[in-house]
C-alpha cells in the first residue's frame, strides 16, 4: 500500500445515518473526511460550509463527517442523532466512539478535514474552522482528475425523520406579560403563547433564511435564545450570527447586530448592524441599558448599550480555556447561557462544563463548578466537588436563592443553591432528554426539551411536571 494511502474506516465505526461506508468504495471521487465533534461550536461552523461545497459538486464530492466524543454522553447513539437532527446534518455521519479512525489517521485537533484524492491518495490536511476557501480550491483543482474517472453512485445520508410537529428542537423560552415566548429553533422561528400553550403570533417564516420584515415574511437561522427588554423581543439568532429583534407592538422583525458571517468585531459605536461581525450569539442577558451577547464562537461576552449603540467586549480576550480574571485577562470556552442580579451575571459554558460569575461593569470572571476542558461529571454537592456536563443554560431565581440549571448531556436539571454553595439534582417524575432552556416564575419552572421537542412546567408546591401542549390556532 502507498504510504500516502488514505487508511480504509475502521470496522468499529457505528454510522449515524447512513450505511456502513468504505474508503474503497469511493474511487472515482473527491472524498472530504471531516473529524468534528458534537458539542464543538468551532465544528458547527465548518459543518455548514461542508454542506454547502457538497451541494456545489454533488457528482465528484463526496463528503464523509466521522464524529470523535468528548463527552461520555456523545456515544450515546440517540445523543449524536438528535444531535444531528438540530443542526440539520445532510452528510453521513458515523461515531468514532474509540478514536481508531482519529488515531489511523493521525488527527490531533478538532475541526481537521482530510482531503482524499479521486485515486484514494491524502492530497492535504485543513484544520480550523475558517478553512472553506482553502478546501474549495482544493477542491477544485482535483475536479479535472476526477473527471477522468468512472464514479460510484452519490453518497445519501438518510436524516433522522422530522416529526411534523407544532415544535422541533425547541431551545429558548422567556415569560412577559404572563406570556411565554419559545425559539422554535428547528422550524427557525418564534412563538408566542398564552401559558397553556396556545399559539397567539408566529415570528418567522420558518426557512433558514437572513431577512427583516413583517412578523410572516422575516427568516431566522437556528436561533437559540430570547430576552425582552421594553417594546422588543431581543433573539440571539444563532446560525446567521445576529442579534434580531421582534417589535412586540408591530410584529416587525429588524437586525440590530450582526451581518451573517462569523467573526470578532472590535469596539465600535454601531452604525449599521453590518459592520459589526458575531460568531455564534448563544444566549443573551439584559443588564440596565446594556444587552449582554454570549459569543460562543469567541469565547467571550460582548455588550451593546442599547442607549447609545456602542458595542464592547465585557469579559473574555477569545482564547479557549478556563481561567478567571478580569476582563480581557479571563477566558473561556463556548459560554451558552447568561442569567443575572442587580450585580452578577451567572454563566455556563459547555465545553468546559461550569459554572461561572461575571461582575459588572468591570468583568471580573470567577469559576464556582468546573476543573478544565476535559473534567465534567455528574456529582452533586458542596461546588469545589460538584459537577456538570456540557451545560446549556441557566437561570438565577431571586426569590429562591437558586440558579437552574439545564445540565444537557447528564439529561437534568440541577439546581446551585446560592447561600450553601452546594450543586443538587432537581427531582422528577420523568427523565428529560436534552434540556437547553429554562424561566422560573412565581410557582413553577418552564423547561425546554431540545432531543424530545417538548416544553415542560415544573410545580415548585406539588413537585408535579406536566408537559405543555403547544397548538397553533
Amino acid at each position: 500500500m502507498s504510504a500516502n494511502r488514505a487508511p480504509e474506516f475502521c470496522q468499529s465505526l457505528s454510522w449515524v445515518n447512513a450505511d456502513p461506508q468504505t474508503m474503497a468504495s469511493q474511487r472515482g471521487r473527491i472524498v472530504l473526511v471531516y473529524f468534528w465533534s458534537a458539542s464543538s461550536v468551532y465544528c458547527h461552523n465548518l459543518l455548514n460550509d461542508l454542506m454547502r461545497l457538497q451541494g456545489r459538486h454533488p457528482d465528484a464530492l463526496s463528503v464523509i463527517a466521522l464524529h470523535i466524543p468528548k463527552f461520555t454522553a456523545e456515544h450515546e447513539p440517540k445523543t449524536l442523532a438528535d444531535i444531528c437532527a438540530r443542526l440539520d446534518v445532510q452528510l453521513p455521519v458515523a461515531n468514532d466512539t474509540l478514536w481508531s479512525s482519529w488515531q489511523h489517521y493521525g488527527i490531533s485537533a478538532w475541526p481537521t478535514v482530510v482531503l482524499v484524492d479521486p485515486e484514494g491518495n491524502r492530497a492535504g490536511d485543513f484544520s480550523g474552522d475558517d478553512i472553506f476557501p482553502q478546501l474549495e480550491s482544493a477542491v477544485s483543482e482535483l475536479l479535472p482528475k476526477s473527471s477522468q474517472h468512472p464514479k460510484p453512485r452519490a453518497l445519501q445520508a438518510k436524516p433522522k425523520p422530522k416529526v411534523f410537529s407544532t415544535l422541533f428542537c425547541p431551545s429558548g423560552l422567556m415569560l412577559h406579560n404572563d406570556l411565554l415566548y419559545i425559539v422554535d429553533s428547528g422550524h427557525h422561528r418564534v412563538l408566542e403563547c398564552n401559558k397553556e400553550g396556545a399559539v397567539k403570533r408566529v415570528f418567522g417564516n420558518g426557512l433558514p433564511l437572513f431577512l427583516d420584515g413583517m412578523a410572516a415574511e422575516a427568516s431566522f437561522n437556528r436561533p437559540n435564545a430570547i430576552r425582552v427588554n421594553r417594546e422588543y423581543l431581543y433573539v440571539a439568532d444563532t446560525g446567521n450570527h445576529a442579534v434580531r429583534r421582534i417589535h412586540l407592538l408591530s410584529g416587525v422583525v429588524d437586525t440590530l447586530i450582526g451581518n451573517g458571517k462569523p467573526g470578532l468585531a472590535s469596539e465600535q459605536v454601531i452604525k449599521s448592524h453590518f459592520d459589526v461581525q458575531l460568531n455564534n450569539p448563544w444566549s443573551l442577558y439584559v443588564h440596565q441599558d446594556l444587552l449582554v451577547i454570549a459569543e460562543a464562537g469567541n469565547n467571550l461576552l460582548s455588550q451593546v448599550n442599547l442607549s447609545s449603540g456602542q458595542f464592547s467586549h465585557l469579559a473574555g480576550n477569545g482564547g479557549f480555556a478556563l481561567q478567571d480574571g478580569v476582563s480581557d485577562k479571563a477566558r473561556m470556552a463556548h459560554p451558552l447561557g447568561i442569567s443575572g442580579d442587580r450585580t452578577t451575571l451567572f454563566l455556563v459554558e459547555g465545553a468546559s462544563s461550569s459554572l461561572r460569575t461575571v461582575a459588572v461593569p468591570e468583568g471580573r470572571v470567577n469559576t464556582l463548578v468546573g476543573q478544565g476542558l476535559y473534567q465534567f461529571s455528574n456529582a452533586d454537592g458542596p461546588r469545589i466537588t460538584a459537577g456538570l456536563q456540557h451545560p446549556t443554560a441557566v437561570f438565577a431565581d431571586d426569590a429562591r436563592q437558586t440558579l437552574w440549571i439545564a445540565d444537557a448531556y447528564n439529561h437534568k436539571i440541577r439546581a446551585y443553591n446560592l447561600k450553601t454553595q452546594v450543586l443538587s439534582t432537581l427531582p422528577m417524575s420523568q427523565s428529560i432528554q436534552n434540556p437547553c432552556a429554562l424561566v422560573a416564575d412565581a410557582e413553577s419552572l418552564w423547561i425546554a426539551d431540545s432531543a424530545g421537542s417538548h416544553i415542560y412546567r415544573y410545580f415548585f408546591d406539588t413537585e408535579y411536571l406536566s408537559r405543555l401542549s403547544i397548538q397553533l390556532a
